[in-house]
């Protein structure tokens, strides 16, 4: 039987790899990739402060605060005509910043930094596994409940305001499952390695899919199977402590490495081989003379 500290694990990154599916598909479609890691690291500084006031148990709800705070900033960045990627760099680098100065301004809370940043795996309580549980699934369901209109406004913004699609409202879903993602995963696998579950599986998709669903499928895919391996080789003797984050971001990294090759090897198996063309040239070219 498995111990309860290895289960509450597994349990959550199979949560996150539910919720990593379409939510990195659409990271992928709508090339949103630097919006991700700006949401990534935008809910730092509310993480420390959760921290700071009430413990571990309340990296979530300060983290969500902050998530709604940069979800709404980069919806109202998306909106502008003319919206360029400095935006978003700023974005970054502010509440990124931001967050530095208050953690190293606390002084007690200085030495957890670490921990913050990259997450403690084997230390999921189960008060905090249920909470991340809910606000895994609430971010699925709201991708689920919007995925055609999601897809389209990916595809194409000004098409799909012109048929009646909310664009705005859409960016401002899209932008809530990720930071509800992103503070879900921070007590798991911390603030910064999050950001590997939200562009390489949907990468990984990408690669191997035919279409958006497929994509989805793929992607939640190599997250389960990556994220679970991964903390099987944490688990592994060896002869110096492996951590279990790396391992699980590692995991995913080598599913889309396994994918790379794969799609090169369907690359080219589809070329036509050089002693086919010169036989197909030579039938045609006796074909032409025998008609002649």
């Amino acid at each position: 039987m498995i111990a309860p500290y290895l289960l509450r694990p597994i349990i959550v990154l199979g949560l996150l790899a539910l919720a990593v599916g379409p939510a990195s598909t659409l990271v992928n479609l709508r090339r949103a990739e630097f919006s991700a890691e700006t949401m990534v690291h935008g809910v730092f500084p509310g993480i420390v402060v959760g921290m700071a006031v009430g413990g571990r148990d309340a990296i979530i709800p300060g983290g969500a605060v902050c998530a709604a705070l940069v979800a709404a900033a980069l919806t109202a960045a998306s909106r502008k005509p003319r919206h360029s990627e400095a935006t978003t760099a700023v974005l970054l680098t502010a509440f990124f910043s931001l967050g530095i100065v208050i953690s190293l301004r606390i002084g007690d809370m200085s030495g957890q930094l670490e921990s913050l940043m990259f997450g403690r795996l084997l230390d999921i309580t189960p008060s905090r596994m249920g909470t991340s549980a809910v606000v895994l699934v609430v971010a699925a369901a709201l991708l689920a409940l919007t995925w055609r209109a999601q897809v389209a406004v990916a595809f194409d913004r000004e098409a799909s305001r012109v048929s009646g699609i909310p664009v705005t409202w859409i960016d401002v879903v899209f932008n809530a499952a990720l930071g509800a993602i992103v503070v879900a995963a921070s007590t798991a696998v911390g603030v910064l390695l999050v950001v590997g579950y939200l562009i390489v599986p949907g990468a990984f998709g990408r690669l191997l899919a035919a279409g958006p669903r497929s994509m989805v499928l793929l992607a939640g895919a190599c997250a389960l199977v990556g994220g679970w391996a991964g903390f099987g080789v944490s688990l592994l003797r060896a002869p110096r402590p492996l951590s279990p984050q790396a391992c699980v971001a590692m995991g995913v990294l080598v599913c889309f490495a396994g994918a790379c090759v794969l799609r090169e090897i369907r690359a080219r198996r589809a070329r036509p081989r050089p002693d086919a063309c010169e036989t197909a040239r030579e039938t045609s070219a006796a074909g032409g003379g025998e008609q002649q």
